[in-house]
């Protein structure tokens, strides 16, 4: 072969391998430690995988575990990962043989216009019939293989693979959602619970009140306008009751959409008030990196990143040649009107071989858009990251002031009741009279309320930085969107 012939194929081999690689991406830059955290501590795996368990609740955790079953964003999310699955399903297939049975038959009508000498060897075979019919049919078992040889039916499996990856971890991502958001509304409810036996305390005080005042106005000891500030007060209450019963119904018909349980079935299993829970124990925030291996968001936009990486590489495969080999076995026969007949076996065997030589810019404009999926996808990583650190520093900030604030209010709490106290023992001996007492009582209540209030942000501001951390994952568990995923790239074999 000369040098002119080879110089085609070589130079052709040249640029088919300088876009044989998909474009590579940086690994994500990480803090070396939380900026608001105040040291570091191992994350506590058992506590994040199943964080609700630490309220020491067992009504959230059965609406947590109920939620998680029933709710349609996850019955959703499970839909779209039976889908992804079988487009796994699919792209393996392309890899294997592709067997089928076709089968043919046809019947042509020739119009027999002459007539064939006697005695012509012809003669026998040429039926008399005007026209003559000429029946043909064939049955064959053909395989046909397509062979990977560069690689890029593989790049599809494993994007598909990478896909599916993604989804599975979108839908813990969709229960750990729905486990949030249940038990932020399960902490709401019984906040409101808790602020309406208060407030309903607080209208017997501003009734009392106002009978005081009516009884020292009759005596010429206080004004008109003192006894219309006291009815006022008492009126205000009653329509902030009317109001929190309406923010209490509507609490429990979002529970109850949550639940995917008809309207009504909080209201009768929730209806006894008790407590806003806490978690007693620390929350440790760990390192980082540890959101990459535990976050269903991050992992989802890691596997995502790593599938459009693969149809980067899939599309630039697609530039080398093609190789595909059938075989086939079967029958096949002919008939010439009633006259000659005939049918045998058969086998064949071949090959066909392409080369896209005029289509290079279908194919040049699927490389560029792959690569433009793939840099979205990386874009996309990179802002989930930076939206999951944002997320855990802020939950860190917010559970270390909640926590203050807690505190203050609760020693808040216990001067205004000791004050309540002091002023009962002070009516008891004839230094105080009732409307001072009352007036104690009342700003115990609101203390109580104020307390009530800090303790349900507390509770809430723990729900956020459970699920900031990445908690509600399975510990050891075999599920995919389980498994560690350091950065948006992985290392394969180009």
């Amino acid at each position: 072969m000369t040098a002119k012939a080879l110089a085609a194929p070589l130079l052709l081999a040249l640029a088919l391998s300088a876009c044989s690689s998909a474009p590579q991406h940086p690994a994500p830059q990480l803090p070396d430690t939380w900026f608001s955290a105040a040291g570091v501590h191992p994350a506590d795996a058992e506590s994040l995988a199943s964080w609700w368990r630490q309220f020491d609740d067992p009504q959230l955790t059965a609406l947590v575990h109920r939620a998680m079953q029933q709710n349609h964003d996850v019955r959703l999310a499970m839909a779209r990962v039976d889908s992804a699955r079988a487009q796994l399903r699919q792209s393996r297939a392309g890899l294997l043989p592709s067997f089928d049975l076709p089968g043919s038959a046809s019947r042509q009508w020739i119009e027999n216009d002459q007539d064939a000498e006697p005695g012509s060897p012809l003669a026998e075979f040429i039926p008399d019939d005007d026209p003559i019919a000429f029946d043909s049919w064939e049955l064959a078992l053909q395989a046909t293989w397509e062979l990977d040889l560069f690689g890029a039916t593989r790049a599809r499996r494993d994007s598909a693979a990478q896909q599916l990856r993604s989804a599975e971890a979108q839908t813990v991502a969709a229960r750990l959602a729905v486990a949030a958001n249940t038990a932020q509304g399960y902490l709401q409810l019984r906040a409101l619970q808790g602020q309406r036996a208060l407030l309903v305390e607080g209208i017997e005080v501003a009734r009392e009140l106002e009978r005081i005042a009516g009884l020292l106005f009759h005596a010429g000891e206080v004004t008109g306008l003192d006894v219309e500030a006291t009815s006022a007060e008492r009126a205000s209450l009653e329509a902030d009751l009317d109001e929190l019963d309406i923010h209490l119904a509507e609490a429990q018909l979002a529970l109850d959409t949550l639940l995917a349980e008809p309207p009504g079935s909080s209201a009768v299993q929730l209806a006894a008030s008790t407590a806003v829970p806490l978690a007693e124990s620390r929350i440790a925030a760990g390192q980082p990196i540890d959101l990459l291996r535990r976050r269903p968001d991050l992992i989802a936009e890691a596997a995502r990143l790593d599938a459009a990486e693969l149809q980067a590489l899939a599309a630039r495969r697609d530039l080398f040649p093609k190789l595909a080999v059938q075989a086939a076995v079967g029958r096949s026969g002919f008939a010439l009107g009633d006259a000659v007949s005939s049918a045998s076996n058969f086998a064949r065997v071949g090959a066909t071989f392409g080369l896209p030589l005029l289509d290079y810019a279908n194919r040049g404009a699927a490389i560029e858009l792959a690569d433009a999926e793939g840099e979205g996808a990386y874009i996309a990583f990179e802002q989930a990251l930076a939206r999951a650190l944002e997320e855990v520093e802020r939950g860190l900030t917010r559970i270390a002031g909640q926590q203050r604030r807690h505190a203050a209010l609760s020693r808040t709490r216990e001067h205004r009741e000791r004050a309540h106290r002091l002023a009962q023992r002070s009516y008891e001996l004839g230094e105080a009279n009732l409307s001072e007492v009352l007036d104690a009582q009342r700003g115990a209540l609101q203390a109580r309320q104020r307390a009530l209030e800090g303790r349900t942000a507390l509770a809430t501001a723990q729900v956020a930085l459970y699920v900031a951390l990445g908690g509600g994952w399975q510990a050891g568990g075999a599920q995919a969107a389980d498994t560690p995923s350091e950065a948006g790239t992985v290392e394969r074999e180009r």
